[in-house]
């Protein structure tokens, strides 16, 4: 007897096995190669652009200008390039656009689209602001008091992760662009912004940064790795490549269950049939083998199908996580490794689940196989609800569930994952629009803060003046120190107890910054100032009830001690006002509605996402529910047969056999609820090590109500299509002694 012949019948007796298994196999694939395909080719591009434009080092801004001839010497002393890159902000109609004056050896600007501005009437803008507004080659645009024409569109290294600010959580191409023009023009505009770039040849940073500071009294420094413009992606790119990885580790073990489940199901139907097999002298590694073969069949062909597909539109997948850049021009193509994985791995986990489901089989004695007894410790479950009082329907229902839990356990596991998947998408979106509408509001009650380019004494502006600065800690990473009094009317400082804390107790730390530290009220935390390269001790008097910043909180005179400034000077001002300040005197304005906007922007980005998330979760639930009740169906072919010979027409079968699966419906929604929120919230943590900010886990009943609508609405369409299952079941069916 050849039993592979027995391949060909047992596929097409068992079609939507093999179908749900090997659409559940894509799905979990096209998740793996997107974040694979979208993380390498990022990669590349970012490694290749930033070469080839001449990405900074490090920037920092003065108090004092460092003269031309003095930037000579310091490139050559310390074996560096040095050169300052003019700017200024031109805010018109709720716009602001950055024009630059063009450097020479950093930060090269590269015009993707059109030419350079050639006359004084010309300029080229950012192309992510260009594209989300619609803005072609040859329109004009208006910045100031003066209208361009637009002649090209560029990208810069330094901001290909568009933030306004260096302290925003979130790019920005809805208000706000970079822009050139020519030499001539950008004179007129007048423009005395100065950040200084600088890119090093040795390791000589410390002794340099120290005589700049003495010399010229550094303002702020930022190291590339702590620019989110510039290390936001690699960061990003090496997210979604460990994140493909933990997909295609972990997704495949769901299709593992429903497999082993499955396969396990069938090897007990057929073990009357695998008994004869073993009495005839069949081997167990060659029955584990054969068995093992159903299994590799829906991981094998779903690998290959979706490695296939994924080589034809790479690009388009791809492209689907670039969401948050200006517009790369990756190209995508699907690594041979990525595709082997992809085959391999699903296809391995089956064959093992599916050979240990008929290794536990065959350690049965065969004259129990022989007489299809090798399960006797099911019968018991025939007495249940013997003696109760209750409709047939019910008792039938009830028996079904208890007496076959791993069929229960694929149904609710089904509807389990349809509701997760999609649970979690909506969750993203409610987090990010309840943190727009109620977490910022943590930052303060102010709706300007005003950063200075220098030290102002008292309040000769209005407002309140605040001292803020950045620190480090001893491995680098960057947060802020902010110095203010009791009386600040636009802080309410409280610590996560809900108690009013006073700044004069010492130094309070935001609560996310205290994650990411891992310290707590009455630690020891080491900061270094970035300027000074001095260091300090400090402890942790207690832990503010504040998600939004990444900063340590004092008095004035503690801030101005560790700055190395006086008590009296401030270069921030918080205000609920305009206030009239020379905008030379202004780096940058944050203003609180542009925070909101920025969550409000990641949402918009995220949808598409969002929404494949919950396509593949509707289609998990479909796949595991149809595999499922099909199971059902196929193991109650003689009672299916039994009620029709007893006159039951195919509608009262159907509510009799299908509808038993109908409590495990908001089990399994319920049973999902908490995975939504431990996630959404791990998400959240990871976010905040390169975000700063700790959103907490959100769902609006809305949410609830389409992910119960969607999960109905697949559980029912399963069921739908599963109706004719039972109308081809022939009454003959009971009078037969074997039964698959």
């Amino acid at each position: 007897m050849k039993l592979n012949k027995r391949y060909f019948r047992s596929v097409k007796s068992n079609r939507s096995f093999y179908v749900s298994a090997t659409v559940l196999t894509i799905m979990t694939l096209f998740l793996f190669f997107t974040m694979n395909l979208a993380g390498k080719a990022i990669w590349e591009f970012g490694d290749e652009f930033f070469a080839t434009q001449k990405v900074e080092d490090a920037n920092f801004t003065t108090y004092l200008p460092i003269p031309t001839e003095q930037i000579k010497e310091l490139e050559k002393e310390y074996s560096l390039c040095l050169e300052p890159q003019y700017y200024s902000n031109i805010e018109t109609d709720g716009v602001t656009a950055r024009v630059f004056k063009k450097t020479e050896e950093i930060n090269l600007y590269d015009v993707t689209e059109g030419r350079d501005p050639e006359q004084n009437n010309e300029i080229i803008i950012s192309e992510g602001y260009a594209v989300y507004n619609k803005i072609a080659l040859g329109d004009r645009i208006t910045i100031g008091e003066k209208e361009y024409t637009v002649t090209g569109f560029f990208q810069r290294p330094d901001y290909l992760y568009m933030l306004q600010n260096e302290g925003d959580s979130y790019k920005n191409v809805t208000t706000f662009f970079l822009a050139y023009v020519t030499d001539e023009e950008y004179e007129q505009i007048g423009g005395n912004n100065c950040l200084y770039l600088v890119r090093y040849e040795k390791e000589n940073q410390t002794d340099f940064r120290k005589e700049v500071n003495e010399n010229y009294y550094m303002r702020t420094y930022l190291s590339a790795k702590e620019n989110m413009r510039i290390d936001m992606v690699k960061m990003q790119a090496e997210m979604f490549i460990v994140m493909s990885y933990l997909i295609l580790a972990i997704m495949p073990l769901i299709v593992v269950v429903l497999v082993s489940i499955v396969i396990n199901r069938k090897v007990k139907s057929e073990q009357k049939l695998i008994g004869t097999l073993t009495a005839l002298g069949y081997k167990k590694g060659r029955l584990m083998l054969h068995y093992a073969g159903f299994a590799m069949l829906p991981g094998l062909l779903g690998g290959v199908l979706a490695s296939a597909f994924t080589m034809i539109f790479a690009q388009s997948f791809g492209e689907l996580c670039l969401a948050d850049y200006e517009p790369m021009r990756i190209q995508c193509h699907l690594e041979p490794v990525a595709a082997l994985l992809g085959i391999i791995v699903p296809t391995v986990m089956y064959v093992l689940a599916a050979m240990r489901s008929v290794s536990k089989l065959l350690k049965k004695d065969t004259v129990l196989l022989l007489n299809g007894n090798a399960q006797q410790g099911e019968k018991g479950h025939r007495s249940i609800l013997v003696k109760a009082k209750l409709s047939f329907r019910i008792k039938y229902a009830i028996r079904s569930l208890i007496c076959n839990p791993s069929r229960t356990f694929v149904v609710l596991l089904g509807i389990f994952l349809g509701s997760y998947i999609a649970l979690l998408g909506y969750g993203f979106l409610d987090t990010m629009e309840y943190t727009k509408q109620t977490m910022v509001d943590e930052m303060g009650s102010f709706e300007y803060q005003y950063v200075l380019n220098e030290l102002v004494p008292g309040d000769e502006y209005g407002g309140q003046p605040v001292i803020l600065s950045t620190v480090e800690n001893e491995a680098g990473k960057q947060f802020s120190i902010i110095g203010t009094e009791d009386t600040n009317p636009y802080l309410d400082l409280k610590d996560t107890g809900g108690e009013k804390i006073s700044l004069k107790g010492g130094y309070y730390i935001t609560n996310v910054l205290a994650m990411l530290q891992n310290v707590e009220s009455g630690d020891t935390l080491t900061i270094c100032n970035p300027l000074t390269l001095e260091k300090h001790e400090i402890t942790v008097a207690g832990i503010l009830a504040n998600d939004m910043q990444s900063a340590i909180f004092t008095d004035r005179e503690k801030a101005a001690d560790i700055l190395g400034i006086e008590t009296d000077l401030s270069n921030v001002i918080m205000s609920d006002t305009v206030l009239d300040i020379p905008d030379s005197k202004v780096i940058q304005t944050v203003k609180k509605t542009d925070a909101k906007e920025q969550f409000q922007n990641m949402s918009n980005q995220m949808n598409v996402m969002i929404y494949f998330l919950i396509g593949i979760g509707a289609i998990i639930c479909v796949a595991s529910i149809y595999v499922a009740v099909n199971m059902l169906v196929a193991e109650n072919r003689s009672n299916i047969s039994m009620l029709k010979v007893l006159g039951y027409k195919d509608k009262g079968i159907n509510q009799i056999v299908l509808r038993v699966n109908h409590i495990l419906v908001p089990i399994g929604i319920l049973v999902s609820i908490p995975p939504v929120f431990a996630s959404i919230n791990w998400f959240m943590v990871f976010l905040a090590e390169f975000m700063g900010v700790l959103p907490k886990a959100y769902v609006t009943p809305q949410s609830f109500l389409y992910t119960v609508i969607l999960v109905c609405c697949s559980y029912f369409g399963s069921l739908f299509l599963l109706r004719r299952k039972v109308s081809k079941v022939d009454m003959v069916e009971s009078l037969k002694d074997n039964r698959e």
